[in-house]
């Protein structure tokens, strides 16, 4: 009997400008949800989105005003209780209104790793370390790209302190065979489907964000409470 394939969900939080949540300001409706009619395909199956605009603004007698952190919070715990993810990833925007620190935070390996399933061929790898990078990511690196290695040809590390680059290097040697090449800059030769595939665990939301952004604006999504 065949193995029905594992789907996990991801809920992606992003910031709609220039809009206020309307009802009450302590106790406000909850966020619409959408389903996204695409799915990712992940190692061990699929990978199902989900995405929920959240406003910029609060309304607050009478007025749209700024968010106080903790009434957002209690706004987007809203759209957790009705999907329940499995992850969730948050709009940089958003996380600034939540009182975060400006800082990249790592997507989800299973929405990176969907993101590398769109590639059809994947010979050539990319990834981009902080420089404050610690014993210890090698983790991290192998959970994604373990199950694509044995069809990658060259890994290249950029940035990066030397002790992680050179236990990077030792683990790819090892288990694979993949001598690494060490750069300061990414590069950029070759057309788009030639390029490698860059895994960015410094700076690299663009890739993410214009990866979701375009899943949000495909005109088949579904309100979750219209969901039969």
């Amino acid at each position: 009997m065949r193995k029905k394939a594992h789907t996990q969900t991801l809920l992606y939080l992003t910031l709609q400008e220039n809009t206020c949540a309307k009802s009450h300001p302590w106790d406000p409706a909850p966020p619409v949800v959408y389903r996204s009619a695409r799915r990712g395909k992940i190692h061990k199956g699929y990978i199902q989105y989900y995405f929920a605009p959240i406003p910029e603004y609060q309304y607050h007698f009478i007025k749209c005003r700024a968010w106080k952190p903790e009434n957002l919070r209690r706004y987007i715990q809203k759209a957790f209780d009705i999907i329940r993810p499995d992850d969730y990833y948050i709009h940089p925007d958003l996380r600034d209104l939540l009182g975060g620190k400006e800082q990249y935070e790592l997507p989800p390996l299973s929405l990176l790793e969907a993101m590398l399933g769109e590639r059809e061929k994947i010979s050539a790898v990319e990834i981009i370390l902080p420089a404050d990078s610690r014993i210890g990511v090698k983790d991290t690196i192998s959970a994604l790209l373990y199950p694509y290695l044995h069809r990658v040809n060259t890994v290249t590390l950029i940035g990066g302190s030397e002790a992680v680059c050179t236990e990077l290097a030792d683990f790819f040697y090892s288990e694979f065979g993949i001598l690494t090449t060490h750069l300061k800059r990414p590069t950029v030769n070759g057309l788009p489907h030639q390029r490698p595939f860059v895994l960015d665990l410094w700076s690299g939301e663009s890739e993410t964000l214009k990866f979701l952004d375009t899943m949000v604006k495909n005109g088949y999504n579904t309100m979750v409470d219209e969901m039969g």
